[in-house]
């Protein structure tokens, strides 16, 4: 699908939205909130589009924790320490189980999903995805969905994540670009303060 035919799609960023690039638009204008910091970002290093996520956070200076399908050790070894402190904003690819423990996680300590994005495996040369967060972050992320370097798109939009602002879903499909075939869908992800977090 080109850029002229997703935008032709139309992108339901509320009930009174107009249709189109200039919805698209005014959905990243409206939040000139200061985005939710995000203070760590974990990637699941046996995904490619994980790692080319992560590069992108780390290039805006977000503390990029490695995983490798098990989150007990960064659990145990830096988030329950720091959340014990004080809640921290984190974002990450990766698999839906390794969001379900730290979304678990999370919750004991006053914490929520603010956004999550799912990315299925490529079918037909393309990857499926489903986001469902706040409309700026969501159209952000659609004004550069041309690409098949979905990573670079979804980190740059999980750095502008306004906060306390209500939900909205999206679907598309992007190339499926060179990333190694994988079997598993990948989820990106931000986990903020509950304060930060409009409730649906």
């Amino acid at each position: 699908m080109d850029r002229r035919a997703f935008l032709q799609s139309g992108l339901a960023l509320s009930a009174a939205s107009l249709p189109g690039t200039a919805a698209l638009a005014a959905a990243v204008g409206m939040s000139e909130c200061t985005p939710i910091r995000l203070q760590r970002f974990v990637f699941d290093k046996r995904f490619a589009e994980a790692v080319e996520t992560a590069r992108h956070a780390a290039h805006l200076g977000i503390h990029l924790a490695e995983i490798s399908g098990d989150v007990t050790p960064l659990w145990y070894d830096d988030l329950d320490l720091r959340w014990k402190r004080a809640p921290m904003a984190l974002a990450g690819v990766t698999t839906q189980d390794g969001l379900f423990v730290l979304e678990t996680l999370a919750a004991d300590r006053g914490m929520r999903v603010a956004y999550r994005g799912e990315h299925g495996v490529a079918k037909n040369d393309n990857v499926d995805h489903v986001l469902t967060g706040p409309p700026a972050l969501i159209a952000r992320a659609a004004l550069q969905s041309d690409t098949p370097l979905w990573g670079a798109v979804i980190g740059d939009a999980m750095a502008h994540c306004p906060p306390n602002t209500p939900a909205v879903t999206h679907r598309f499909a992007t190339g499926a670009g060179d990333a190694p075939a994988r079997d598993v869908p990948l989820y990106s992800w931000i986990i903020a303060p509950r304060a930060a977090v409009a409730v649906a």
